[in-house]
């Protein structure tokens, strides 16, 4: 069950932070299509909101949703967009942001540019940390598919997703 919590959270986190902002309505189709809801602070109970109060004291544009037990705010911290997801009893499960692909760590470029040259990279990335683990989300894309790929900060690659591009077939007149 917790490694199952573990995959809904980071999906969760992985597809709001490709997202543009903190504002949970700016989400992709993830959160849409597997019936998160917008959540008012008030509803989110006291010691998640006093959790998260004390571990980021100066957020803004904080905003609420809940999906499957889990809390996920959206928040500002300076210029830089965030995501924390807290269980139902206060604890911080995972945060998330976006990040440049020129931020990565040296051994995820270097294994990015060596096995991956000849796709086209996304330029964001998400960096997700969960439970003392972080991972990088990078999207790559050659002329047959799109891969979605989990890199460790070492430089350890699994592929999350990948889709097939169709080919058009037939003529033109």
């Amino acid at each position: 069950m917790k490694k199952l919590t573990a995959a809904i959270a980071a999906l969760a986190l992985y597809y709001s932070a490709s997202a543009f902002g903190p504002n949970p309505d700016n989400e992709t189709t993830f959160f849409n299509s597997s019936g998160a809801k917008a959540v008012k602070v008030e509803k989110v109970g006291e010691v998640i909101s006093s959790a998260f109060n004390e571990k980021f004291a100066t957020a803004t544009e904080v905003s609420w949703k809940e999906n499957q037990g889990l809390y996920f705010g959206y928040f500002k911290m300076g210029e830089q967009n965030l995501i924390a997801a807290y269980t139902t009893g206060g604890e911080l499960f995972a945060t998330s942001r976006q990040l440049d692909v020129k931020e990565l760590p040296q051994a995820v470029s270097e294994k990015l540019s060596r096995n991956y040259s000849d796709c086209s990279i996304a330029p964001n990335v998400t960096e997700i940390d969960m439970e003392g683990e972080t991972a990088y989300y990078v999207t790559v894309e050659s002329k047959n598919s799109s891969r979605l790929l989990k890199f460790l900060p070492g430089g350890s690659v699994e592929l999350v997703k990948k889709i097939k591009k169709k080919e058009l077939k037939g003529s033109v007149s």
